[in-house]
């Protein structure tokens, strides 16, 4: 009785939230209207030609059951590495529903292999924000050290499963042909990154009504209010710290980590839909990306007194 009076709390929750949202956009159509563009216009440019290559072949690889004598692990985490979010969790979320790993391998891979790419810190926060390659690189070692560091301290508690469930994984006999099995492929990654598109909108509209309102003011320091953009986006929240002249360049860096390992709200929940049917819950994802946070900022920060003294 008491999961399904949550259940219903959580149902008349979200009703609220989407119902409030949308008579916002009523009430302030201008700001939907360039929020919505802003989105768009940052997901065609940008989102879409990084992230579509690698999901047709992530989804091919998976359709055509390579995935399935790779190792996990190394897999989502370089592919993770080399696109960024959410590529991590959507492998996670394929592997899991095939039944390539199990729901604790799945929650261990999660702490570190849900990372953001190398373009993104090196070039659009380091050089295009922060205007130095150097700030760019120790914000994207201290990001990936920190995922490692997260995953390590993660996996302890699933230490005993990942050794007693190692088994012989085989290519399985292919049900379509190669041409069907990568046009289906094209289809799955085509609806992965619409929903993507929902939530880089949706959130967009979200940080653009907290400026516009002024919700913002009740923090005083730009910095402050930079952080609490990025709660919920993180392109919006690094290109405010990077804009703040109330703060060093080493806290700008430390700053940019936390945001950039945080992901938002936003990634947060694209994150939430590529795991769909996994049983991994928000909470425990939140505790996650959290852990990450601490480790990587604590890592910027030390590297930082070292490199831009």
């Amino acid at each position: 009785m008491d999961f399904i009076s949550n259940r219903k709390k959580i149902y008349v929750a979200a009703i609220l939230i989407v119902g409030a949202l949308c008579l916002s956009m009523a009430i302030f159509p201008s700001i939907a209207f360039f929020s919505a563009q802003k989105g768009i216009a940052l997901w065609a440019n940008t989102v879409l030609p990084a992230l579509l290559p690698f999901f047709i072949c992530a989804n091919f690889m998976n359709h055509m059951g390579v995935t399935r004598v790779l190792n996990p692990s190394a897999f989502a985490f370089s592919m993770s590495v080399i696109s960024g979010y959410p590529m991590g969790a959507k492998i996670i979320g394929d592997l899991r529903r095939d039944e390539t790993i199990s729901e604790n391998e799945a929650k261990r891979m999660l702490s570190f292999c849900s990372t953001s790419g190398p373009a993104f810190m090196l070039g659009a926060v380091g050089v295009g924000m922060l205007g130095s390659p150097l700030l760019g690189m120790v914000i994207a070692v201290s990001h990936y050290l920190g995922a490692l560091l997260n995953g390590r301290f993660f996996s302890l508690r699933f230490r005993k499963e990942k050794h007693q469930n190692r088994t012989i994984r085989r290519l399985p006999e292919l049900k379509k042909g190669i041409l069907e099995t990568f046009t289906d492929s094209a289809f799955a990654s085509f609806k992965s990154l619409g929903i993507i598109l929902a939530y880089i909108m949706l959130f967009m509209f979200v940080t653009d009504l907290m400026q516009f309102s002024g919700i913002l003011t009740i923090f005083e320091q730009s910095h402050t209010r930079a952080l609490v953009k990025g709660i919920f986006e993180m392109t919006v929240g690094c290109a405010s710290i990077a804009s703040s002249m109330e703060i060093s360049e080493l806290l700008k860096v430390v700053f940019c980590t936390l945001i950039i390992s945080w992901g938002g709200f936003s990634i947060i929940g694209q994150t939430m839909s590529m795991l769909t049917g996994c049983n991994i819950s928000l909470t425990y994802l939140v505790t996650v990306k959290l852990g990450h946070c601490i480790f990587s900022s604590v890592i910027a920060f030390i590297l930082g007194i070292f490199l831009m003294q």
